[in-house]
């Protein structure tokens, strides 16, 4: 579990300049965000929803988070108060049997809004970010992979609100085969920022996890946004996203089998990002087609994608 991921030289997107300040109509805040430091101002905001206030501050942010956000705080493993700081609460556990996991060869691996997906077109393995953004799978998984089994395959988009349960897990039955973690920026990744930012899930940092089993193999893609941007993984302490020194580009393969089953913990992200389930040509030709109609749908982790 501990051992050290290989490094290699992260290969530059095509998209080194994912925003320009001549967009038309672009907010101030992305005008700021696109010469500060955002990788450095989402570690701060991390090491402050993790710090221990006095006077009952962290209470007063938690119910107003609550409030704000809708959230359904009935679904949570512990009592409020079992919670002592804002990053625990975040990434808080549901409880047992809250997600039921469905009977299927494919699950959601999350709770979030489906907002992209279909089949590759023959021969390219092309993603679509939203209408006319596009960018290649090569791009966003990085050096190392074989792609090939994937190449007749397809995807599908689901954008965490931070409103959402933000615990990650496993979508099929498999053993993981290879994780990899790419260092990048940490952009937005709300409906604003997918539609204006070319290339934003190739230049955000993320962490690639490959599963494989019986009805076939995925990819889950985990991509860190603004505002803390820590990815972990439960099977590897080692691998995290955003943190100070940070972890060099490489693949982990493990040393001993780590099986699990649909709905198994993956990781958790810290605030709102993306996952992006990339599947071979066997379990994308299972996927339901009512999830690759262009309605944006809401999912729920262990909920069937595949009939």
């Amino acid at each position: 579990m501990g051992a050290t991921p290989s490094r290699f030289k992260s290969a530059r997107p095509q998209f080194s300049h994912p925003f320009s300040l001549l967009i038309p109509g672009a907010p101030l805040f992305y005008r700021l965000l696109y010469i500060l430091p955002k990788n450095l101002l989402s570690h701060f905001i991390g090491i402050l929803t993790h710090a221990h206030y006095p006077f009952g501050l962290h209470t007063a942010v938690k119910n107003w988070f609550i409030k704000q956000y809708k959230i359904d705080t009935a679904e949570a493993e512990f009592p409020l108060d079992r919670y002592p700081t804002m990053g625990d609460f975040f990434v808080r556990r549901l409880k047992p049997d809250s997600r039921p996991i469905a009977a299927s060869a494919l699950v959601s691996p999350v709770d979030g809004t489906l907002t992209q997906g279909g089949f590759f077109p023959s021969g390219k393995a092309v993603l679509t970010q939203i209408k006319g953004l596009e960018y290649t799978l090569a791009d966003l998984a990085g050096p190392g992979w074989n792609l090939e089994p994937y190449s007749q395959g397809g995807f599908l988009t689901i954008y965490l609100a931070p409103y959402n349960y933000h615990r990650i897990h496993a979508p099929i039955d498999g053993q993981v085969t290879q994780v990899s973690y790419i260092p990048g920026a940490l952009w937005p990744v709300n409906t604003w920022s997918v539609g204006h930012i070319p290339g934003l899930f190739v230049v955000n940092e993320r962490i690639t996890v490959e599963l494989s089993g019986p009805e076939g193999q995925a990819l889950v893609v985990m991509v860190g946004a603004t505002n803390v941007g820590r990815i972990t993984l439960d099977f590897h302490a080692g691998m995290e996203g955003n943190r100070f020194p940070r972890n060099p580009a490489g693949l982990w393969r493990p040393p001993q089998p780590i099986r699990l089953a649909k709905g198994q913990g993956l990781g958790c992200f810290e605030l709102g990002s993306t996952v992006i389930l990339i599947l071979s040509k066997a379990l994308m030709a299972k996927v339901d087609n009512a999830m690759l109609s262009p309605e944006a749908k809401i999912v729920r982790m262990g909920q069937r994608l595949s009939p």
